[in-house]
């Protein structure tokens, strides 16, 4: 066994709760949303799985900046940027609506339903999947 073995490992176990928290958020606003029956029952876990799949790609992708050694001396340095990206993403997600972050739709039948604006809800999916999958390792693990 190699000494970046270990890294690999603990990233891959990132990644893998990145995409498990992504999907377990991506049903429960399903379920606040479109819930429609058995067909979202059906339809909506697999839906879930594509889009948390898409979005922790997207997370690696930029967190590739990461490896330029200015931007990963100061993302490495403390875990608390992670955390607090994290905790953040997760406060404008579950209060967003309460604060006003919101947009109106009008439906078919022309009710209004208040809801968190799609641009706030993306952008708080993509920064709590962001900060699990790019989870700065301990010292120990970034052995080259």
């Amino acid at each position: 066994m190699t000494k970046n073995s270990g890294r690999s490992l603990t990233r891959s176990k990132l990644i893998v709760a990145a995409w498990i928290i992504g999907w377990i958020v991506y049903m429960i606003a399903m379920m606040m949303t479109v819930y429609a029956g058995l067909p979202s029952l059906i339809f909506q876990p697999i839906i879930g799985a594509v889009a948390s799949s898409v979005f922790v790609g997207a997370a690696l992708l930029v967190g590739l900046v990461f490896r330029i050694p200015v931007i990963a001396k100061v993302w490495t340095s403390s875990q608390w940027w992670a955390a607090l990206l994290a905790v953040g993403s997760i406060l404008v997600l579950c209060l967003g609506s309460a604060v006003g972050l919101t947009t109106v739709d009008i439906t078919e039948t022309g009710s209004s339903i208040t809801r968190l604006h799609p641009a706030v809800a993306f952008t708080g999916y993509f920064i709590l999947i962001f900060s699990i999958a790019n989870w700065p390792l301990s010292p120990q693990k970034q052995a080259p």
